[in-house]
């Protein structure tokens, strides 16, 4: 070996054993001081307890900080003044690790560089007078009890496994912070101090108000940061840097100015590509529930900016950005795809008016996004006075009618083609719980749509319309839809819409004009029903469409509409009427006719009643008027009333009737057989019978030389009472060119006719040229009169015998 290793060799071991020789005999000399050095200890940490300071042992660590030497205290406990009464302690440690400089101990004065705190609690306590226990802290005018104690020169501290607590009852503040490690360092120059600390703290409670709900509750913090407190200006100032909530990164800036008083602060944090619910998971519960209806799937920037003053109920200024592009954004009306926006945050709309809930708003700007197929446009979104918000924006969208249909699949329409083109602007509550009115103004453009109305099976094409909000009101104008024989041209009001669509559809009106040349009634058979219910949706994505959609059915099922109604000309089944006013009231139930005005088969008439929907089977009630109306085309029109006997072709004159009559139409809009009652007062003048069957039985044995098969009569009147399937006659004569009749009886619709038939055997044409009708009556009875009684027979038709009825 050469010489000058052996040398190197020998002097670098020599100096080893000197350190550890060293090191072994400063721990012994400790042990044996123990008494002296923790008397030192306890002044030089705090020499100015106003309280209780109890350390329970104390034993040098030779091997925690080799080679200098650290002293561990263990059972560290400071309690203030008054601990008895509030029971929490200032600390309460397991172990208190100090390291003091070696060549220190050689001068008999202990010089702490690092204190090491493991396993306890440090409590800061404030009750609700405002008394604190970290008054046990407080210095004393003399400096010192012993007026010898000189101040530590701690560079490094270190915590590991220690709760750190700030309960302030007074200003209902609350900081449960589970450090699990952290490790400082200071190093102090004559412009300022350097910390530069690392830390891994779990937030059990972070509550800047306890009544409002704990921050960051059950986030890990990694907080790695580099700190500078400037002697001079007295700033805290906290360099852009980065910081960990769970994993997730966060760039951190602020200055914190001491200089005045209460102190001012300006603090910055960045998150980029964080997702809307993990940072609303940082929050209080009163502002993460707010977000919670709220989803974004993908992630956003943001910043956010405060500037305040460190004092008791001071809220600072908070400004918060945010943007992102081609996101995914779920809410309640529905999952908007393709959603780019940026958005603004202010506590502070009005200046100087306070940092509070009723002076914050919330901006998005520039939203383009789709509800599947369906496009929206907003320039600006605006929430303001967030404890009731209220949110204004002005948003259009144009795109194909059929994408209604996966959009919004709880509406009750089915789009088959055409636009429509929306530029609306909407000021409501956000809330569901908040009644603040609604308003929405702008026009919604329809050109050549097609749809199908689902609960009615009514299917309607080349259809068109505008639809103008005007803050409450719905006006409709311009409305055009074309079945395939009815073409209607429309307009309407809706009053108050705004406020009655969610909370009392019942009371919705819809006061409508229709106009039209031509309408077939046989494509509306279905309002004879009740509605069928609405459709299934068609996409399991557009199972969210919202509550806007699914309310429509429950309006149209709901809502009572009032039609002002002016035809050219209808049509249903056999009946042809032109120049028809109606008034008609719609309910959920109910169609009321309340006036209607036609001219039918050369004459007038005018009528009114209901119709009640109860099925396959609806029963109505109507009040009639008719004038100079050709009897033949009424009775073709209306199905002969549903009697067998007497028929259209059988009839002939002109009739004038009021009918006050109750009955039931089936759902395809038939007249239910004997279902009819009520009361039918008639006058006919001119009138023929033709091909009567039970005339022209009376001619087979009666009058064979006289044309039975066609009667002319003069005026004839009277009031019939029909009961289902009976028509009820009052004494009454037939006074025709042929023969006289008397009747009075029953007339069976279904058997069960007994009509008894007074005929005299005089021909009325010996009496024609008499003019008194007393006269001629009282002749026409002259000689044999015949009298015959009208029976149902049992094929069901109607016999003629001899002699009276019972």
């Amino acid at each position: 070996m050469r010489k000058w290793l052996k040398v190197v060799l020998i002097a670098g071991g020599s100096l080893i054993a000197l350190i550890i020789l060293l090191s072994v005999g400063l721990t012994l000399y400790i042990k044996v001081n123990k008494a002296a050095f923790l008397k030192q200890i306890t002044d030089q940490l705090n020499d100015n307890i106003n309280g209780k300071l109890s350390v329970e042992d104390m034993e040098p660590s030779l091997f925690k900080s080799f080679p200098n030497v650290s002293i561990a205290l263990k059972k560290v406990q400071v309690q203030d003044s008054l601990w008895q009464q509030h029971h929490h302690a200032l600390l309460d440690l397991d172990y208190v690790f100090v390291r003091v400089n070696t060549l220190s101990l050689l001068r008999r004065h202990v010089e702490v560089k690092e204190v090491s705190l493991e396993k306890g609690n440090i409590y800061l306590y404030t009750d609700s007078t405002g008394y604190t226990n970290t008054s046990a802290f407080t210095t004393s005018k003399g400096g010192g009890k012993n007026g010898s104690s000189r101040d530590a020169n701690v560079n490094n501290i270190a915590l590991s496994q220690i709760t750190f607590t700030i309960d302030n009852r007074q200003k209902f503040k609350l900081f449960e912070l589970d450090i699990q490690e952290m490790d400082g360092r200071l190093k102090s120059t004559d412009s300022g101090m350097h910390l530069d600390m690392r830390s891994k703290i779990l937030a059990r409670n972070f509550s800047f108000n306890t009544n409002k709900g704990s921050y960051l509750k059950g986030k890990t913090l990694g907080l790695d940061l580099s700190l500078f407190f400037n002697k001079t200006t007295k700033q805290l100032i906290i360099p852009e840097q980065q910081i960990k909530i769970d994993k997730t990164p966060l760039q951190i800036a602020g200055v914190f100015d001491f200089s005045e008083k209460p102190p001012p602060f300006r603090l910055k944090i960045n998150a980029n590509q964080v997702l809307l619910q993990e940072a609303a998971s940082w929050l209080s519960p009163n502002i993460s529930g707010k977000l919670s209806t709220i989803h974004l799937t993908a992630p956003l920037d943001a910043e956010a900016n405060l500037q305040g003053h460190m004092k008791f109920r001071d809220t600072p200024h908070v400004v918060v950005t945010w943007k992102t592009t081609k996101n995914t954004l779920v809410t309640a009306v529905g999952e908007w795809s393709n959603c780019s926006f940026s958005g603004r945050f202010n506590n502070e709309v009005i200046p100087d008016a306070g940092h509070n809930d009723e002076n914050s708003a919330v901006n998005i700007f520039g939203l383009k996004a789709s509800l599947n197929e369906v496009p929206l446009e907003a320039d600006t979104i605006r929430v303001v006075n967030l404890k009731h918000p209220l949110l204004r924006g002005h948003f259009r969208s144009q795109f194909p009618l059929a994408h209604l249909n996966t959009a919004a699949s709880d509406i009750p329409l089915l789009f088959g083609e055409g636009t429509a083109a929306a530029d609306l602007y909407y000021t409501g509550p956000v809330l569901k719980t908040d009644n603040t009115p609604s308003a929405l103004e702008g026009t919604v453009q329809v050109q050549r749509g097609g749809f199908t109305y689902l609960p009615r099976d009514l299917t309607f094409h080349d259809c068109s319309a505008t639809l103008q909000f005007t803050g409450q009101d719905l006006l409709v104008r311009n409305v055009r839809i074309q079945s395939r024989k009815s073409a209607l041209q429309m307009e309407g009001t809706i009053h108050n819409i705004m406020n009655l669509y969610f909370t009392a559809p019942e009371k919705i009106e819809l006061d409508w004009k229709i106009r039209s040349a031509l309408v077939d009634l046989n494509e509306f058979r279905s309002f004879l029903t009740t509605r069928k219910g609405k459709k299934a949706p068609r996409k399991a994505k557009a199972q969210a469409a919202g509550r806007v959609g699914e309310q429509l059915d429950k309006v149209l099922a709901s809502s009572n509409v009032k039609m002002d109604v002016a035809l050219d000309k209808i049509v249903f089944e056999h009946f042809t009427a032109q120049n028809v006013k109606a008034l008609i009231a719609m309910t959920e139930a109910d169609l009321l006719l309340n006036k209607i005005a036609f001219q039918h088969a050369g004459g007038t008439a005018q009528a009114s009643g209901t119709v009640h929907q109860q099925g396959t089977s609806n029963t109505f009630k109507m009040n009639a008027n008719i004038t100079n109306v050709h009897i033949g085309q009424l009775f073709y029109a209306f199905n002969n009333f549903g009697l067998d006997g007497l028929q259209s072709n059988n009839l002939k004159g002109i009739v004038s009737a009021k009918a006050d009559i109750k009955g039931n139409v089936s759902d395809n809009g038939e007249l239910a057989k004997n279902s009819l009652y009520g009361t039918v007062n008639f006058n006919l003048r001119n009138g023929a019978l033709v091909n009567f069957g039970p005339l022209e039985d009376i001619g087979n044995f009666l009058f064979r030389r006289r044309r039975l098969d066609s009667i002319t009569f003069e005026n004839l009147s009277n009031t019939f009472q029909i009961q289902g399937n009976k028509i009820l006659i009052p004494p009454m004569r037939i006074a025709s060119s042929a023969v006289n009749i008397d009747v009075n009886g029953v007339y069976g619709l279904a058997g069960g006719t007994n009509i008894n038939l007074d005929v005299p055997l005089r021909n009325p044409a010996k009496d024609s040229a008499i003019t008194d009708k007393a006269e001629k009556r009282r002749r026409s009875r002259k000689g044999i009169i015949l009298h015959l009684h009208a029976v149902s027979g049992k094929d069901g038709k109607v016999k003629i015998k001899l002699g009276k009825g019972d």
